[in-house]
């Protein structure tokens, strides 16, 4: 049993996923490099996200090479999926040089498909068929490797969208937060900036008034000679 354990966790475990969070200074251009050197993948997919920083947008740039497989710019989130032609280093690249105060926190994903789309190439099939002690511990379960591998891709085929909705729920969980401090901010800001107009002005009403009480105030006499004009 121990043995089908070890094998359930090895197909958990090894998948072309990748998330990562950078941030993008203002006025800045950076690009991420993932290597793709296996022939068996075919496809990748580029999730991306602004969950703080600005008007939460960017520019967003995939390349190979000198040659650009997607550009779009000013977006705050996409997903893209392309084929794989030839194996290198595929650069997801975030642009910012359109800001010059607010610098950008982007949260992406990476996936690497095989051709059947799944994220493990792995054959585990053909490992298990060639350990004679997994196949006899199997066969006394009244398990096959094929049916014990089946099962064990849908597990992890559903531990893997539950683990992409999540990264997403949080993504944009981030984002409301960062959208709501923002509010905050502004709000304080203004709120604080009102409240001292008011005391000012309500200052400057008190003296011009006293002012006008007082025989020795420059400010009264003068008050009060422009009021004996009229």
């Amino acid at each position: 049993m121990r043995w089908l354990v070890g094998l359930a966790l090895a197909s958990v475990a090894l998948a072309g996923e990748y998330d990562f969070t950078v941030e993008v200074p203002p006025g800045k251009f950076q690009c991420f490099f993932q290597p793709v050197t296996n022939p068996n993948h075919k496809s990748i997919e580029v999730d991306y996200q602004v969950v703080d920083g600005g008007d939460l947008n960017i520019n967003f740039m995939l390349l190979l090479g000198a040659e650009v497989l997607i550009q779009e710019t000013m977006k705050t989130d996409a997903s893209h999926k392309v084929e794989i032609k030839q194996v290198g280093d595929y650069q997801v690249c975030f642009d910012n040089s359109f800001s010059y105060q607010s610098r950008k926190v982007v949260f992406f994903e990476i996936f690497l498909y095989d051709q059947a789309g799944n994220l493990d190439d792995f054959d585990y099939v053909k490992a298990g068929l060639q350990d004679d002690r997994l196949k006899q511990r199997m066969a006394d379960l009244g398990v096959t490797v094929e049916i014990f591998h089946g099962a064990a891709t849908r597990i992890k085929n559903n531990f893997n969208k539950m683990e992409y909705h999540q990264a997403i729920l949080r993504a944009h969980e981030a984002r409301d937060r960062s959208v709501m401090n923002a509010n905050l901010d502004r709000v304080s800001f203004w709120s604080i900036v009102n409240s001292l107009v008011l005391i000012f002005v309500g200052g400057i009403q008190v003296y011009m008034i006293r002012s006008l009480f007082e025989e020795n105030s420059k400010v009264g006499r003068f008050l009060r000679k422009g009021t004996h004009q009229d």
